[in-house]
């Protein structure tokens, strides 16, 4: 039942005009970097992997997983479960031989598979367009393919974090717009207001973006400016981790709470 769950929940995401025009958002660094894409001096699959995680690690500290990208997902998550509440179909869901923690994983799930979608497509056009900048052929592919799916992890890890918590907000709140209204701020004033007060110390540490390129500098060791974000790769990856199995669990007792009030 899940998986049925999960598929009608996917063709419904892919139907809506919403992923389309966030996905389109998500491409502009792509069409930014087909007119300001550096001067070539060597063609090679070397050359071509360490611009590709130069450039990728850039777009995605610098806009992916920016304030732009937060919300896109803010917006994603918050709409799977709020939906059904908001509308009461939420009741027609829990009539069905299918358990709560399916509903929420499943929701959770296909709201990743957006993810996916609107991230990793930008990044494979992306790779393949240096690849064919580069003139390196499936050599040049397959030197690339692996830090695409690297960066396209440490995205889902730090992004799906952040959807999880925004899914807990939407149960509480039961409303799609509430929740990510309050997603938004509590988010906000979690990386760029409180880390401000005087006994936090790197602030800058707060922020996703920073942490997404603490992560990075795991795979992209040919990127040694990455090198200037300090931190533990293994913690960073263990807690975004932990807040997501956490945020589900608590979604999971909001919803059954929701019912008992309900």
């Amino acid at each position: 039942m899940i998986s049925v769950l999960y598929l009608n929940e996917v063709y419904r995401l892919l139907k809506s005009r919403r992923l389309k025009v966030m996905l389109a958002l998500m491409l502009l660094p792509v069409i930014v970097y087909f007119f300001t894409h550096e001067e070539i001096t060597e063609y090679s699959a070397k050359a071509l992997e360490i611009s590709f995680q130069i450039n990728v690690s850039q777009f995605l500290i610098n806009f992916w997983a920016s304030v732009i990208g937060q919300l896109v997902v803010i917006i994603i998550m918050s709409d799977l479960l709020a939906s059904e509440i908001d509308r009461g179909t939420i009741r027609i869901l829990l009539t069905k031989p299918i358990k709560k923690s399916e509903i929420v994983i499943g929701k959770f799930f296909s709201g990743v598979t957006a993810m996916v979608i609107i991230f990793g497509i930008p990044y494979l056009i992306m790779q393949i367009y240096m690849v064919l900048l580069y003139k390196s052929g499936f050599e040049g592919f397959r030197a690339t393919f692996d830090d695409l799916l690297f960066a396209t992890g440490i995205t889902i890890l730090v992004l799906g974090s952040l959807g999880a918590f925004s899914m807990l907000l939407s149960v509480i709140l039961s409303r799609p717009l509430y929740a990510s209204l309050a997603s938004f701020g509590l988010v906000f004033a979690a990386q760029f207001i409180l880390p401000q007060l005087p006994f936090f110390d790197d602030p800058e540490r707060f922020n996703l973006s920073y942490q997404i390129g603490v992560l990075l500098k795991k795979g992209f060791t040919l990127h040694t400016g990455l090198d200037s974000y300090k931190g533990d790769p293994n913690m960073s990856a263990l807690f975004f981790l932990s807040v997501i199995l956490m945020s589900l669990v608590l979604t999971l007792l909001a919803l059954y709470r929701k019912e008992y009030e309900g």
